[in-house]
Parts: structure tokens; C-alpha cells; sequence
């Protein structure tokens, strides 16, 4: 168990996150490897909340499994939760991946891996 404190949710419910400062590695590729497309841009900013939610949270106060037991568990989240829910991991997002990534940068980025596509 983390010392990290319980963050209260609109509904009355809280969150317990892992301490940031004992993430690790194996974390990150936690998060990526819930990335089922990275090409959809929504659908990969979801599945990576969704990533650092199983990863994080470490107790909460509903009647469900914790995200790491029951991925399905956060589809039955109260909907008046989602944002502040994601608006307190956003600090440990950044902490995790500090670079938004730039397609355009990126492409002519001369230590790019790959050409830019041809439009």
C-alpha cells in the first residue's frame, strides 16, 4: 500500500494512486501495451487512460475490482467521476510520457526512424 492520499470523486467515491516516484519501467510498457491502435487517435487516448488507470490505482471505494484485477471495472465508473478521475493522473501522464508527440516535427525529424508518408 501507497502513503499517497485518497482523492475524493464528484459522486462521494475515492481513488488511492500509486506513488508516482515508485513507477518504473515495467510501467510505461503497462500503459503502451494497452494501446490497441495507436492510429485512432481517440481510441488510443482512451485505451492509454485506461492503461494508467490499471497501472495506478491501487484502492478505491466502489464495490468493484480495481482496474489491475478487472480492466471491465472502469467501464461501470459513474460518469460524473470520468473527468476528475482523469484530470488526477494527467500529472503522472506526463511524468510517464513528458512528450506529446509531434507528426509534424516528427516526420522531418532527420533522427526519425522512418520517411514521412507521401500525400
Amino acid at each position: 500500500m501507497s502513503t499517497t492520499e485518497r482523492i475524493k470523486l464528484p459522486s462521494g467515491a475515492w481513488i488511492q494512486l500509486k506513488d508516482p516516484n515508485t513507477l518504473r519501467r515495467g510501467d510505461r510498457q503497462s500503459v503502451l501495451r494497452a494501446i490497441r491502435d495507436p492510429e485512432e487517435t481517440m481510441g488510443a487516448g482512451l485505451d492509454m487512460i485506461n492503461g494508467l488507470l490499471r497501472v495506478l490505482v491501487i484502492d478505491w471505494s466502489y464495490s468493484l475490482p480495481i482496474p489491475s484485477e478487472s480492466p471491465g471495472s472502469l467501464d461501470l465508473l459513474p460518469l460524473e467521476d470520468d473527468d476528475a478521475i482523469t484530470e488526477a493522473i494527467e500529472p503522472i501522464r506526463l511524468k510517464l510520457f513528458p512528450n506529446k508527440p509531434d507528426p509534424v516535427k516528427d516526420a522531418t525529424d532527420p533522427a526519425s526512424p522512418t520517411e514521412p508518408s507521401a500525400d
